[in-house]
């Protein structure tokens, strides 16, 4: 173990942007916090088979405003560009390119709760989600402690949308644990309000909580959606940056009828010291429903992966 660690260690140096002279700077205060400094990467969460639950339908998300829809199979493979740029002091940029490709097809109602003829056909389609841009503040109160708090908005770019397109959306929307639904929510303008903490107790733990509010207001008809979002993170790593850990998230859409989704993710990964290229790879599954059990058959459990560098 301590061989594979020190591998991961030598990999995280050896890829590292910065020259060897700078990469063996001391790390500063706020360096070792996630929300602090410049990071540039991709996130990609791919369904690992499709969901058999209470989705949102393609006709849903065109302008009605719900999310939750009829039963359904859905896949979905959605990816990201992010940034975080540091301005001055703590204040930094947020920005977020979201694209998915997914597919829905709705199922039969049973007897006496729908006509037939009115479930679309299967659709898939790929589309690009809605780019988000924001400020958030790192304000390191104790050398172990950081607080965060910030605000961001979404652009729906997404017109008049096909129903594969449709179709893809409803699918995204699921893939996170209704996770940063502001990245697939169609014919909306969503607002996000996030406040967390990142803590360092010991040099080898580093615990993360976030909590974000969200309501999204709709350019088409359809009603205004509220979501709260709240993670906690905890994760050891060694010297060189290999970490391994653990994610617990539960997500509130307050606007429909089941108000709770709960998740949670086993990662590993690597997290350079300073600068350099970091990796993710977590399972995000499903703990109730209507996604979960996540191991089960036609329940969520997504594969998730990020990659990019710190600066």
């Amino acid at each position: 173990m301590r061989q594979l660690a020190s591998s991961f260690a030598a990999l995280s140096l050896l890829l590292s942007f910065a020259p060897p002279a700078l990469a063996e700077e001391t790390v500063s205060e706020e360096q070792w916090a996630k929300s602090y400094g410049f990071r540039l990467g991709m996130e990609a969460d791919v369904l690992t088979s499709t969901i058999e639950a209470n989705l949102p339908d393609w006709e849903a998300v065109s302008g009605d405003g719900t999310v939750g829809g009829v039963e359904g199979n859905s896949f979905v493979a959605s990816f990201a560009l992010v940034a975080q740029i540091k301005l001055f002091g703590g204040l930094h940029l947020d920005a977020d390119l979201p694209f998915a490709y997914g597919s829905n097809h709705a199922s039969a109602p049973a007897p006496g709760q729908g006509d037939a003829s009115t479930i679309a056909p299967e659709l898939a389609g790929v589309f690009f989600g809605n780019p988000s841009i924001g400020l958030h503040y790192a304000a390191n109160i104790f050398p172990t402690l950081m607080l965060i708090g910030g605000l961001s908005a979404s652009i729906p770019i997404t017109q008049d949308p096909s129903d594969d397109t449709k179709a893809a959306a409803a699918a995204a929307l699921a893939v996170r644990g209704y996770f940063d639904t502001q990245r697939a929510l169609l014919e909306h303008v969503p607002l996000r309000a996030r406040g967390g903490i990142e803590l360092r107790p010991i040099e080898a733990l580093y615990v993360r909580s976030d909590l974000v509010a969200m309501f999204a207001i709709p350019t088409d008809g359809g009603d205004t959606e509220f979501f709260i979002e709240q993670s906690n993170e905890a994760e050891l790593r060694s010297v060189g940056g290999f970490g391994v850990g653990a994610r617990l998230q539960a997500a509130f859409p307050l606007t429909q009828t089941d108000k709770l989704q709960l998740a949670a993710e086993p990662f590993v990964g690597v997290e350079p010291p300073s600068s350099g290229l970091y990796f993710r790879a977590g399972l995000l599954v499903a703990l109730d429903e209507p996604l979960g059990f996540g191991l089960e058959q036609g329940k969520l459990a997504t594969a998730r992966v990020a990659l990019g560098a710190r600066f």
